[in-house]
This record gives C-alpha cells, structure tokens and sequence, in this order.
C-alpha cells in the first residue's frame, strides 16, 4: 500500500496503445491504470491476448515500429536520481539511456531474445558497457559475477559458450542475469517462467524474489499464473479484453 513517505516507483495513467488495421483501428490496452511500489511486485495478471505484454512493451517503448502503434496516456518513471519523467514522451536518447540501465525487462522467450551468434559473456557485458562505461575486461569480470549471482555453475565457463549450448533454465538464468546487469529499479519479467518446468519455475522465482530483497527493486510481474501471483505479489492488477 501507499504510503505519505513513499511515492510510487512507476504510475500508469490511462494507458492506450492500438494498432491500425484494414479494418480500422484495433485498441489492445484501453485506459489501463495502475501503480507501481519501490521495491515492491505488482502483478499484471490475464489470459493470453488480454494485453499484458503490449502494455510492457509500451511501457518499454520496444514495439514495432512497422506496427505504427497509435499510444495515449501518460507513465511517469521515478529515477534513480529522483527525477520524474513520462516514458511515453521521453526522447529517445534519454529513453535509450534508461532502458537496460534504470528500466529493464526480462522477455518471455529467452531462445528467440539472446542473440545466437554472440556469446553469453560478450551479451551481458555490452549493456555494461554501454550504460557504466566500463572497457571490455571489467565488462566480462561483471559478467561474470552476474553469473555467479543467478546461481549458473562454472560461470567462468558458461561465460564463453553460446546460447544453444545452454537449457531452456539456464538461458532464463541468462535473461535475468542481463536484465540485472546493471542494477535496474524497475524490472519488467513477462511471463519469464512460462517455457520452463515447474522446479525450474520455482527456482527462478526464489531467485527473483532474493534478487529484489537484495537490491531493492521494484518488479512488474506479467503473467497468467495465479499460484505464482498468490506466493510473489504484493498487488494485482487484472486485464481482460484490453482493459
């Protein structure tokens, strides 16, 4: 709950996103509100299609741009340095220099989302680099303790090797290993256990869970789990048809 000390990490205020179609404009999030704690879970909770990961990916600014998405509504951000800005409004070079750094989103498809044909090392240390300015041997030693931090064995190792050569729980591991690499304070995972068994699942839960105790995140939870949302959430938001 809120609190007069504590002001919200992220407020979404009637967020629209459509998309035009031969058939007229097709509205896939409709006057979605709601608020977001620091160091606090919201859940955004709905069936397939209802419209969770276009709002995160709104939210991120990442969706197509060939999809000429028609957006309206406002998401004022809190930095790290207690600025307030509207993500949906931000210049994209400012909006570049958040995203990865303050703002950070685990995807839901960990095989199509790693790039196949760099290696997990040289992945997670070109977001260090760009976004801390560290050269490329400091980059890789935090790659490397990011590794370390998700619980990957031999990390040194792991380090080298390519996407493909990983599990479908390991490459998560990844995933959330480049989305924490520079300690954001606001991390999106959509549905970022959806692909994996349920032992791995809890696992990655555990693991996001002492993540966030440990830094002090806030986190965006998407998915249609409500066992999960039971055990990790500390608000629900529920979407249907849109809304």
């Amino acid at each position: 709950m809120t609190t007069a000390t504590s002001s919200p990490r992220l407020v979404v205020d009637s967020l629209s996103t459509s998309f035009p179609t031969e058939d007229g404009l097709i509205r896939s999030v409709a006057d979605v509100s709601f608020a977001i704690q620091p160091g606090k879970t919201t859940a955004l909770v709905g069936e397939s299609g209802s419209g969770k990961s276009v709002t995160s990916l709104t939210l991120m600014r990442l969706l197509p741009r060939t999809a000429n998405a028609q957006v309206s509504g406002g998401a004022r951000f809190v930095t790290r340095e207690g600025k307030d800005v509207d993500l949906l409004t931000l210049p994209e070079r400012e909006m570049r220099a958040l995203r990865g750094n303050q703002l950070s989103m685990i995807f839901q498809e960990p095989m199509t989302s790693l790039n196949p044909v760099f290696t997990i090392g040289e992945q997670i240390a070109e977001s260090v680099r760009l976004h801390k300015g560290l050269d490329r041997q400091a980059a890789l030693a935090h790659a490397k303790r990011m590794l370390d931090l998700v619980e990957i064995p031999a990390a040194a190792q792991r380090l080298h090797e390519y996407p493909h050569q990983l599990s479908g729980g390991m490459r998560q591991r990844v995933m959330i290993a480049l989305a924490m690499a520079c300690d954001p304070t606001l991390l999106i995972a959509d549905e970022p256990t959806t692909a994996l068994d349920v032992t791995i699942q809890a696992q990655i839960l555990v693991l996001m869970h002492r993540l966030q105790a440990e830094t002090g995140m806030s986190i965006l939870f998407i998915t249609h789990n409500l066992g999960v949302v039971a055990h990790h959430a500390d608000d629900v938001v529920v979407m249907y048809a849109g809304r």
